[in-house]
């Protein structure tokens, strides 16, 4: 048994690495700035990766690393390039020199099979040459190679470089291509494709996936690298195609291609199948039925995942429905009640000053302005509570 440190144990990816960790046997320890909603029993340690006493806390005492956190979103990449590149490269070079300080037998590093995307190759594998890459988010993950690379020579700390496939599954990021494709068209809205749509991806499941970076600790792995991908090319139009096919008849529009999208070049995984013993065993089909069933299941009426609003941010739930028709008679009554005391206790002052001490008196030469100002008050009350209403009944 081995006791792992996760980077990003609380994310997509890296939350499916501690559920197969537990199934074989390791005592995975979690590694993020949140606690894991799916693992509340798990070791946790709350800690920023791009700051290094953090990561040596939270790797101490510990065998290996599976280092997966990082900004993986490549939309989100071209918008925050700093940020992007201070995870990426920064926290990877604070993962390696953690692991050489204390000693680490291995860092398995999550890279992915983007840095073809540059290749102009009809197949690649991991031998293919790579081509400077045109993405910020594909420069960030092969600078993260390059750095297990540097460290493996300088300092002789071992690694594994495992290039992803594109993951989908259980958990997934909202900006994932079959997630996205998912919850538009769950509600009914047109789903948007890139270019001609048949630009190919190799998908794989996530739990596949898991299981390919617990087969990375292996001893035969030291110093590898290895594509993690499924046996299936899917093309981006057939993944709208079938997610209208599993939700609902929805409408596709095609719009531009992306600069710096992957080309996708058709990526062997036959290394990984030959030392590790590992392949997908799920179909693209069959993973997004499963999907589709989680997301129908876990996610509430109103488009908010169950999940996800109860750990977060540890945030009370807040019961949302229509304010009842007594509340609303209470809430006009209590500012009418109010408003008269106030009207009385004005003209009370008033009439002291005039000099009668006769409330009355004043009251009756100044009829038409407290009639005036009673309805005023009441009328605004009724309005307030009213929009009260409509807002409750708009956010249930």
């Amino acid at each position: 048994m081995s006791r792992v440190l996760v980077t990003g144990g609380a994310g997509f990816i890296g939350s499916h690495v501690v559920d197969k960790l537990l199934a074989a046997g390791h005592e995975p320890v979690i590694f993020d700035v949140r606690s894991s909603p799916h693992h509340p029993d798990v070791e946790t340690v709350l800690g920023d990766m791009c700051v290094l006493e953090d990561m040596l806390r939270g790797a101490a005492g510990c065998d290996a690393i599976a280092h997966l956190a990082a900004a993986a979103d490549v939309g989100e990449v071209q918008q925050d390039p700093i940020g992007s590149e201070r995870l990426n490269a920064q926290g990877t070079v604070n993962v390696l020199e953690a692991a050489r300080q204390l000693e680490i037998g291995r860092v398995v590093y999550a890279s992915t099979i983007w840095v073809y995307s540059d290749v102009d190759a009809p197949a690649v594998d991991e031998e293919t040459a790579l081509s400077p890459p045109a993405h910020l988010y594909t420069a960030t993950k092969l600078a993260g190679e390059l750095y297990c690379r540097s460290y493996r020579e300088l300092y002789s700390v071992e690694s594994t470089v495992l290039r992803f496939g594109i993951p989908y599954g259980p958990r997934a990021r909202a900006a994932g291509v079959v997630a996205k494709f998912t919850d538009l068209a769950l509600e009914g809205k047109p789903l948007t494709i890139a270019g001609d749509g048949s630009q190919c991806r190799s998908f794989i499941y996530v739990e596949d996936l898991a299981e390919g970076v617990v087969a990375g600790l292996a001893p035969v792995a030291a110093d590898r690298t290895y594509n993690l991908v499924g046996d299936e090319e899917v093309t981006i139009r057939e993944i709208a195609e079938r997610v209208r096919d599993e939700v609902g008849d929805v409408e596709l529009v095609m719009t531009e291609g992306r600069a710096g999208d992957f080309r996708g070049a058709e990526v062997s995984g036959a290394r990984a199948a030959s030392e590790l013993g590992w392949t997908a065993s799920t179909p693209f089909a069959e993973g997004l039925r499963r999907y589709v069933a989680w997301h129908r299941e876990a996610y509430a009426e109103d488009g908010a995942p169950v999940a996800a609003a109860a750990s977060a941010s540890a945030a009370p739930v807040v019961s949302r429905g229509r304010m009842p028709v007594g509340r609303v008679a209470r809430d006009v009554a209590l500012v009418l009640v109010g408003a008269v005391f106030a009207l009385i206790a004005a003209l009370a002052g008033d009439a002291l000053l005039d000099g009668t001490g006769d409330v009355s008196h004043y009251a009756r030469e100044h009829l038409f302005w407290t009639f005036a100002i009673v309805g005023v008050v009441a009328v605004t009350a009724v309005r307030a509570v009213g929009v009260r209403r409509r807002a409750a009944e708009e956010s249930a």
